[in-house]
């Protein structure tokens, strides 16, 4: 997947209890994404070790200048029909 300079995108992987998510990020520059996990990834990895790579993705692309992080709030609503709402912190 190719990702362009000046796209504002958010970053996601897992389902249900290990969902994860960053974001959002303006791309700094042009970079092909399945060609920089590539080179990132470890030779025959673990399920495991895959699982860690995506959900370090995110601070990996922002240290090797692909990304920059872009200020916003964060609103959590609440879950199984209670609201319960508040900012979310999240680090990178």
């Amino acid at each position: 997947m190719i990702i362009k300079e000046g796209e504002l995108i958010c970053i996601a992987s897992g389902v249900f209890e290990v969902y994860d998510k960053a974001g959002p990020f303006i791309v700094v520059r042009d970079f092909d994404l399945d060609a920089f996990i590539e080179t990132i990834t470890p030779s025959a990895p673990e399920p495991w070790e895959m699982e860690d790579l995506m959900r370090s993705l995110p601070r990996v692309l922002l240290e090797n200048g692909f990304i920059t992080k872009m200020p916003c709030r964060m609103v959590y609503l609440g879950a199984w029909g209670e609201f319960d709402i508040r900012e979310e912190k999240h680090d990178i």
